[in-house]
Order: structure tokens, then C-alpha cells, then sequence
């Protein structure tokens, strides 16, 4: 049974229309973290819906997502809760719900199986990884958007999947958050050996924390591949509509500086490899 990941010949669309079409990825070994880029409705969101399996109104996708030799399409949703955890842009309802509690309850939603020490003992661990301790017993209704989303990260980091998908996990955070979920998942995906999709906008911290990129666009793979190979000027022409360039900075990281926004017409439906 061969490890990792890869996507075959994806296909997805909402009604009638088409959102990804043919959409392939060569496999990724366990232990990545894979940034999914592009602009405003190339697709991040609805490929991360597809490979979680909550299709709703896009469907069932067609194809393959193999992970770790199984196929995740047509498995049924409760076998893969064990394997994948999918953390939406939708932030947690504020409530009554104390962290700790709301945490709990999603363990106790998708693996009711789960002896209660352990689950305990997973929070305890989560809570202190993701600096949520102080957190733990403040009601929901009571958290800012940002710390809402992180309480949103500790009940997927919580049942320890094999494939997260996150999207968009930094959106409402401010700077020392960002850098504190996207350091935790590289981590957790060191030693873990899991492999972490992240839908993000932000294509600096990308380049500094993913170890592969996927730019989407035109419902396709425009470019796919580590970094310092897959995204350059070209690449981001064709996917945002901007003039940009890809620069090192002084401690050796790649930086992207958008220079100026292209006319819509300026991009092209060509896919790059």
C-alpha cells in the first residue's frame, strides 16, 4: 500500500457548471504541507470540500483521491472521519459553549468511540500546542473571530487525522497567530508524518511554511510543485492578473511583491508545469 497522496483526473462543479475539470496531483509523501493558491474562485474551497467528502451542492466529485492506497471518493463519510479532519472558512457559532466543552463535543461527533481519557488527554495537548489554555474556559459567544478560529483548528488538530484540510486558517488572525498556526501544522506534519492542505491567500507565508504549492485557476492546475520551482512571474500573471516578481530576502526566504494589477483580459487559460 503505497503512502501519501494524489488526486486523479478530479472533476466538481455546482449544478451544471464546471469548477474543476480533470484536475490531476502527483502524489505527495507523507509529512508535507501543500499550499492550495489562486484567485477568488479558482476552486481552493471547493476541492478541499471534495476531498473531505462534503460535497452538498457541488456533489460527488469524480476521479480518485487516494490516501495512504485507499480512495477517499465513495467512502462513506463515517470511515473517513477517522483519516480526515477539514476545518471550513465558516468561523465556530459563537454560544454558551465553554473552548473546552466545544472541543469535546466535536471529538465526541465524529468518534463517539473514543475512550473519554484519551480524548481528554488530546485536548490537554492540543490546548497547550496551539497556546489556547488561557481560552479553555471562556464561552464562545465571548471569543473574538480570531480566537474562534483558532478554538475551530483545536477540534480538527484534536482527533490527530492523516489528512487535514484547512481553508483559509489564518484569515482571521492577526500576525503572531498566523505564525503560530502555520509553525504548529508544520510541526504536527514532521512528526506525525500527516500531510496538511492549506487553502491561503497570503502567498508569503506559503512560500516560507508549505513544502508544495498548487496554483489553481481556470479550473485547472496552473503550476504545481515545491516552491522554489513552481511560482514565478508567469505563474502569477496568469492565475491573479497581476505584474509581480519572486525575491529573496535577507534571511534567505522567497518573498512575492506584486507590482501592479493586469486588465482581466491579460490572463490566459494555458496551465504551466
Amino acid at each position: 500500500m503505497s503512502a501519501g497522496l494524489s488526486l486523479n483526473g478530479i472533476s466538481v462543479g455546482y449544478g451544471g457548471r464546471a469548477v474543476l475539470s480533470g484536475l490531476d496531483l502527483p502524489a505527495v509523501a507523507p509529512g508535507s504541507v501543500v499550499a492550495l493558491l489562486g484567485a477568488n474562485g479558482a476552486g481552493k474551497s471547493t476541492l478541499l470540500k471534495a476531498m473531505a467528502g462534503l460535497g452538498g451542492a457541488t456533489g460527488r466529485p469524480s476521479g480518485q483521491i487516494i490516501l495512504n492506497g485507499q480512495d477517499l471518493v465513495g467512502m462513506p463519510l463515517e470511515q473517513r472521519v477517522h483519516a480526515v479532519g477539514y476545518l471550513p472558512q465558516a468561523l465556530p457559532q459563537g454560544s454558551s459553549l465553554v473552548a473546552y466543552e466545544a472541543v469535546l463535543s466535536a471529538v465526541r461527533a465524529v468518534r463517539p468511540d473514543t475512550p473519554r481519557d484519551h480524548v481528554e488527554a488530546s485536548i490537554e495537548r492540543v490546548f497547550d500546542t496551539l497556546g489556547l489554555r488561557p481560552l479553555a474556559l471562556r464561552r464562545l459567544r465571548e471569543l473574538s473571530g480570531g480566537q474562534r478560529q483558532m478554538i475551530g483548528l483545536a477540534q480538527v488538530l484534536v482527533r490527530n487525522p492523516r489528512l487535514l484540510l484547512l481553508d483559509e486558517p489564518t484569515s482571521a488572525l492577526d500576525l503572531r497567530w498566523q505564525l503560530t498556526v502555520l509553525e504548529t501544522v508544520r510541526r504536527i506534519a514532521d512528526a506525525e508524518r500527516s500531510i496538511c492542505v492549506i487553502a491561503i491567500h497570503d502567498i508569503n507565508l506559503a512560500l516560507r511554511f508549505c513544502d508544495h504549492v498548487v496554483v489553481l485557476g481556470h479550473g485547472r492546475v496552473l503550476a504545481s510543485g515545491p516552491p522554489t520551482h513552481a511560482l514565478d512571474s508567469d505563474v502569477l500573471r496568469h492565475a491573479y492578473g497581476i505584474e509581480a516578481r519572486v525575491e529573496q530576502c535577507s534571511r534567505g526566504f522567497r518573498l512575492v511583491l506584486a507590482d501592479r494589477a493586469l486588465p482581466d483580459a491579460g490572463r490566459a487559460a494555458t496551465p504551466f508545469q
